[in-house]
């Protein structure tokens, strides 16, 4: 009686491995505690299974999330059918890769049966690219276009995902932030501001926005500020003196140098 339950706990065990993708054994040290990290945000939908998928040229393929896809093969989450019925082992899920980016999550498969003739009869291997999609709750596999040819000896696949959206755990940049702070600064400014001259000081009307007379003022200040940037000649003291009519000056300086002008003719013309 004894026995029987060991061996029934043993194979409890056993099973409960076999649903679970393994980090490859080639993968030791930090990397391996890295790719087992990112392989538990698939957590989530690990055992699901997706419906069959038949590619342009017939093959049909079987997907199941880290877990067997049949009880005929054991470490096999992903497997391919051909047009005379051929299974296909196209990796080990205890021979797995794991990588990730910002809004995306890809699992490699290796160890897979031998390509017959093409790829130099080496094993075949698959990726499976998870996709953040807020909107996807079911896993579906999709197979992808490679016009280039340039995965001919790798089968990639695409699964849209709402789990794989928790990859994108970055926040805001420092820029962002700063730009918020700012914001919320000026808007308690203003709030607290209004509220102070309206209900402590019984302002009224635009009496009521604090410091109105340097807000009043602001657009004088950045025409002046541009001014002097863009009109080095006139407020740096850098350009030459013009003559009277002899290009630009402004309507007060050729006013007076009129009247200079004119005070000389008189001059000259009195007896």
């Amino acid at each position: 009686m004894l026995l029987e339950q060991l061996v029934l706990l043993l194979a409890c065990v056993v099973v409960a491995t076999q649903a679970k993708c393994v980090i490859d054994s080639s993968v030791t040290g930090s990397e391996r505690q890295k790719q087992e990290t990112i392989l538990q945000i698939l957590d989530p939908i690990m055992g699901q299974r997706s419906e069959q998928l038949m590619d342009q040229k017939g093959n049909t393929y079987n997907f199941v999330v880290c877990e067997d896809v049949d009880k005929t093969h054991r470490n096999v989450s992903i497997i391919q059918t051909d047009t005379a019925e051929r299974k296909f082992v196209l990796g080990y899920n205890n021979k797995t890769l794991a990588s990730r980016n910002r809004d995306w999550l890809m699992v490699t498969f290796l160890g897979g049966d031998k390509f017959e003739q093409a790829c130099n009869k080496t094993m075949m291997q698959s990726h499976i690219l998870f996709i953040c999609d807020h909107h996807q709750n079911k896993v579906e596999i999709h197979t992808l276009n490679d016009y280039q040819q340039t995965l001919s000896c790798a089968l990639m696949f695409i699964v849209r995902h709402s789990c794989v959206c928790a990859v994108s755990k970055e926040g805001l940049g420092a820029g962002a932030i700063f730009f918020i702070l700012i914001l919320v600064a000026f808007g308690a400014y203003f709030t607290f501001g209004f509220f102070y001259l309206r209900l402590v000081r019984g302002a009224k009307g635009v009496e009521q926005i604090p410091n109105r007379v340097f807000w009043f003022k602001i657009g004088n200040m950045l025409a002046d500020g541009c001014g002097a940037v863009f009109r080095c000649d006139r407020y740096c003291g850098g350009g030459s003196a013009t003559s009277s009519y002899g290009g630009y000056s402004p309507i007060d300086e050729r006013l007076a140098q009129d009247l200079q002008d004119t005070d000389r003719d008189t001059s000259l013309l009195s007896p």
